[in-house]
């Protein structure tokens, strides 16, 4: 018994010891693919923590029995590793520090200094590699650079969901088209949805068309400056029998059973172009101007070229009677700016369907394990 006692002991301080962090529940989908693997390994002690409060986030996504640690304890615990969607999380006794970012937004927020603070970055795509280095954040070839792609949106390519089970949970009927609205959040400026988004919901549920509603989730959080409406009881109060709303973290599943999506300067519009279906972006010329005449933000990064790049790949609406006609061309012509799409989704994202194992693999590489078969 002794001798088993010991060998546990052993085991256990061989394991390596990882650590997932979150600003927001939508930080655990972008890691979600990965920290699956790493909990299926006993050589790996698997420990998440969260900006606020671990115990609350890790529920609201539905993550049970796992080790949870607050934010200031994980910064100063040693880990082998630690895994982080952004900027927030400083530890001071890791040893390997893994940036993996939420997306690309079009301010290139992402493009900063504070990532020469972590040992490995885990680039989405070309276009933010090559960001890095035009910025001259980080030189060409850079050990730090790995060329991994969003584990988050494997999903959508790799034949990992099912279509049929997904409509027949959000009860879509298959006999109509679906579109998607899912508009960007902003504190600055406002978006489509804090300009016209009654309008847009108004006009598009009259529609003969299934209609999914996925907001941000922090436009469900009252704030009497940022966030003024209580889009919650609004959704309900206009709600019509082909409206769906979707207050999942995970927007993947209604990306794959949806037809046309509406948003603004989403992300998800990025995303949305690996499914290559029509999109269309609603203008809003504050937010637009807010960026802009924002020409360069404080590190150097050209602000607005993403913008108009990502733009090519749908239609931009001003208001919502352009935004039927909109609708309804997208649907009746999916095909059109189907060669924009494809060459953007190319540019964009590296490795689409398999980021997960290209990061997985990249991950035992650091802590020279060999991976699970």
């Amino acid at each position: 018994a002794t001798c088993q006692r010991e060998r546990i002991k052993q085991a256990i301080k061989k394991q390596q010891k990882i650590v997932f962090a979150s600003s927001t529940p939508m930080n655990y989908i972008l890691f979600k693919p990965i920290d699956e693997r790493m909990l299926a390994d006993d050589r790996i002690d698997v420990w998440f923590t969260a900006k606020h409060s671990p115990k609350n986030l890790y529920r609201e996504v539905g993550v049970k029995n796992v080790q949870l640690i607050r934010h200031e304890f994980a910064e100063l615990k040693k880990f082998d590793m630690c895994i982080c969607p952004g900027y927030f999380f400083k530890p001071k006794r890791t040893t390997v520090k893994v940036e993996m970012f939420h997306s690309v937004s079009i301010d290139n927020y992402s493009v900063s200094p504070k990532a020469l603070r972590f040992d490995k970055l885990f680039i989405i795509g070309a276009y933010l590699y090559e960001k890095f280095l035009s910025t001259g954040t980080l030189p060409e070839n850079d050990s730090r650079l790995e060329k991994i792609g969003m584990p988050k949106v494997d999903c959508l390519v790799d034949g990992s969901l099912d279509a049929s089970a997904i409509k027949k949970e959000f009860d879509i009927d298959n006999d109509r088209p679906t579109v998607l609205y899912a508009p960007t959040r902003s504190v600055i400026s406002g978006t489509s949805l804090e300009h016209a988004g009654e309008e847009i919901i108004k006009t598009v549920s009259a529609m003969e068309v299934n209609f999914i509603i996925k907001l941000h989730d922090r436009n469900y959080r009252m704030w009497r400056k940022k966030n003024p409406k209580d889009w919650r009881h609004l959704l309900e109060e206009i709600k019509t029998p082909n409206m769906r709303i979707v207050t999942d973290y995970d927007i993947c599943p209604a990306f794959l059973v949806s037809d046309l999506l509406i948003s603004d300067v989403s992300s998800v519009t990025y995303e949305f172009c690996l499914l290559d279906r029509p999109v269309i972006f609603y203008h809003i010329d504050q937010m637009i101007e807010a960026v802009e005449h924002k020409e360069r933000d404080r590190w150097g990064n050209d602000v607005s070229d993403l913008l108009a790049w990502g733009r090519d790949c749908g239609q931009v609406v001003k208001n919502v009677s352009e935004l039927k006609a909109a609708v309804e061309h997208g649907l009746a012509h999916p095909e059109e700016k189907s060669d924009i799409r494809k060459e953007f989704a190319q540019k964009f994202f590296y490795n689409p369907g398999q980021a997960t194992n290209t990061a997985v693999k990249k991950i035992y590489e650091l802590l020279e394990l060999d991976p699970l078969q």
